[in-house]
């Protein structure tokens, strides 16, 4: 399916700023594989099996080890005339230059990861969400099948919900947690609890600053108010401001170091433990 909507909204969001970040450095891309099903899974592990081809993948549908059947990949291709011969669909593939390394740079840069990075096949043309590995063991291990996974992206808002006063999609508490929990790896349950606080992690400019948790804290500092810009997954100045503010002001802390400690206040107070 080549649907972007139905993949999971932050990878949407995700691939749209891959393809504004690939364009500032000259490079078009579009996309082509998104959302699999497991009849579309099987018949592509079927290529180069039982059916002419080259073999593309070791996932087959009902084994449910593809991040594709899971909403949180996307494929890219190159939009450009590589070879300068007047067309470009005999390029969409063509990393003669290292285009496609180039892009697998780029959206790891934007918390993405690259199946360019992988051992067993590379993919260069993959990108997806790294919130669960590399593989979709976790995702197998806390949902089970797809669909019970997907059944919690309902609890994200939609663009059309936004911040009163503003034009920023709002951010719910619990989506929050869920998030938190799915990207620590707790129980994925929306009620923030001891396991929830034991898993979580020190966050600041200068430990884990580009951990993929830090999109989820600068998304809820941003819906409550402490301005830290754009969740670029970067805890940078901005992010330590915000945080400094938020530990002055609801937490009456006199000695402010713009760090979130793992399973102190800060954390607690964000997860509505206190």
């Amino acid at each position: 399916m080549r649907d972007i909507n139905a993949l999971h909204p932050r990878l949407q969001q995700k691939a749209k700023q891959l393809k504004k970040e690939c364009k500032k450095q000259g490079i078009a891309i579009l996309f082509s594989d998104c959302l699999r099903t497991k009849e579309e899974q099987d018949a592509l592990y079927a290529q180069g099996r039982t059916v002419p081809g080259s073999i593309v993948t070791n996932a087959r549908g009902n084994s449910y080890s593809s991040q594709h059947q899971w909403g949180i990949a996307i494929d890219f291709y190159l939009n450009m005339d590589i070879d300068k011969d007047g067309t470009k669909k005999d390029d969409a593939f063509n990393n003669s230059t290292g285009l496609f390394d180039q892009v697998g740079q780029i959206a790891k840069s934007i918390g993405l990861g690259w199946g360019g990075d992988w051992i067993s096949i590379k993919d260069r043309p993959h990108v997806y969400l790294p919130d669960w590995g590399s593989t979709t063991t976790k995702l197998k291990q806390l949902y089970g099948i797809p669909e019970k996974f997907m059944a919690t992206w309902k609890t994200t808002d939609r663009p059309a919900n936004t911040t009163p006063g503003t034009d920023k999609p709002i951010y719910k508490h619990t989506q929050f947690i869920m998030d938190v929990q799915s990207c620590t790896g707790s129980k994925v349950d929306g009620i923030a609890g001891k396991e929830t606080i034991k898993n979580t992690i020190t966050v600041s400019a200068s430990k884990n600053r580009k951990h993929p948790v830090v999109v989820l804290l600068q998304k809820r500092l941003n819906a409550l108010g402490y301005e830290c810009g754009t969740a670029d997954g970067i805890a940078g100045a901005k992010f330590t401001a915000a945080v400094n503010r938020y530990q002055s002001e609801l937490l009456h802390y006199h000695n402010l170091d713009g760090e979130i400690t793992a399973g102190k206040n800060m954390w607690k107070s964000l997860l509505g433990l206190i």
